[in-house]
């Protein structure tokens, strides 16, 4: 199957992709002759990534010819990426002179730099791209197998990618697709975090939506959708137990389903360890917000690139304390993505943020009315998916290749 996505140039897109979870599979097997455990190792995992990236494309970059016309107007993805690329070199400026970790200044800008070349490149290339999306979710469930049978740590994209492909495989109606693709996917999601089941249940609901769109507007199955969700929170508890029904409560997440039950039961006791997770997530914020709003100039530009907090006194996870890069003092990674972005660029992560928001919100359109074309459904919602899979483990986002290809080509779409 890999062999036959060899053959075609225009390929290389998909391909890549399929590269990157096979290296991300012999990291995972390369983390067991290591001493650190936990998060320790993923920032080195990350460039390793990033460095493949930049040499798998590396040619596609000097081969363009840009053909932007000078008076010609910027679309709305444009603006988001080229102002977060513009802000985040102001930004520099700023860790600097707020002594933020030199490291955590080169690689919060190295993220955003690849990323922004990316979608400079998938923005000007000449593509007539046409692929077998049947054959490229039998590569993904064999990946799943591979995943399961060696116990190998589950890439987050190969559960993100799983999902897309089960929802475009039933809009073409090859309904055994799909469910070859969920048997892996459920039994490796067991092993994963209660966001992967979230993106899950939002697949389910994007495939409920289309349905009633073909019977009402737009606009009344976006307010069907929003109520739907609205019903849902007001019942959240009876969703969540009846969810245990299906996953074993010793699971990683049926662990993770009970503990958001006793939340919204019973509340959070920030002195004990069943809810260290959470509760750490939860100081972030209010860390960030008090941060954010000590000064003028902090609240709008944030701490710049590179920005850490004390998390030695704050923070009672271990596992985190331990697995950060310069210590529990220099804590750099803030886990909910709209706080990130605050905390990193102020007010203006903020509309970052907003715009990003705005940006899923036309995907979500776009493939509630899109009737045929795989790589349009494909794209958008990959970008839909990574971002809700992003808002509670932020810097996936950015450090994600294919976040910053999918925004190209969901502009190339409008």
């Amino acid at each position: 199957m890999i062999i036959q996505l060899l053959q075609k140039k225009e390929h290389k897109v998909y391909l890549f992709i399929i590269f990157y979870i096979i290296l991300d599979f012999f990291l995972s097997i390369a983390s067991n002759f290591f001493e650190a455990k936990g998060f320790a190792l993923t920032p080195y995992f990350r460039i390793l990534l990033i460095l493949f990236t930049v040499i798998y494309f590396v040619i596609d970059f000097f081969n363009i010819n840009m053909k932007r016309k000078v008076n010609k107007l910027f679309t709305f993805n444009e603006i988001f990426v080229y102002g977060w690329f513009a802000f985040a070199m102001l930004s520099i400026s700023l860790g600097l002179i707020n002594r933020n970790p030199i490291i955590y200044i080169i690689t919060d800008f190295l993220y955003v730099l690849i990323g922004t070349v990316l979608f400079y490149i998938f923005q000007y290339l000449k593509s007539n791209q046409t692929y077998d999306f049947f054959d490229i979710s039998k590569i993904l469930i064999v990946l799943g197998i591979i995943c399961i049978t060696f116990n190998l740590k589950v890439p987050a994209i190969l559960l993100v990618l799983m999902i897309v492909f089960v929802y475009v495989n039933i809009i073409k109606k090859k309904y055994f697709s799909s469910l070859f693709l969920l048997i892996p996917y459920f039994i490796m999601v067991l092993s994963s975090n209660r966001t992967q089941l979230v993106v899950f249940f939002i697949m389910v609901l994007l495939l409920l939506l289309r349905k009633s769109r073909n019977y009402f507007s737009t606009n009344s199955v976006i307010v069907f959708g929003i109520s739907l969700l609205i019903l849902a929170f007001c019942f959240k508890v009876e969703v969540l137990q009846t969810l245990l029904y299906f996953f074993n409560p010793k699971s990683n997440i049926g662990f993770r389903i009970y503990q958001i039950i006793v939340i919204f039961k019973e509340g959070i006791d920030y002195s004990s360890s069943f809810f260290v997770s959470i509760s750490q997530r939860i100081i972030e914020v209010q860390v960030v917000i008090e941060y954010w709003t000590s000064d003028f100039v902090t609240f709008i530009f944030g701490s710049g690139s590179g920005g850490t907090i004390d998390g030695s006194k704050l923070f009672n996870d271990n596992s985190v304390l331990n697995s950060a890069l310069l210590g529990g003092e220099k804590i750099h990674n803030i886990h909910i993505l709209p706080f990130s972005l605050i905390f990193r660029y102020g007010f203006i992560g903020l509309m970052l943020f907003l715009m990003l928001l705005l940006i899923v919100y036309k995907s979500i359109i776009k493939v509630l009315n899109e009737k045929t074309n795989e790589q349009k459904l494909f794209w958008n919602l990959f970008l839909i998916f990574w971002f809700f899979f992003s808002i509670p483990a932020a810097s996936f986002l950015w450090s994600m290749p294919v976040f910053w290809i999918s925004l190209a080509y969901t502009n190339r779409q409008t």
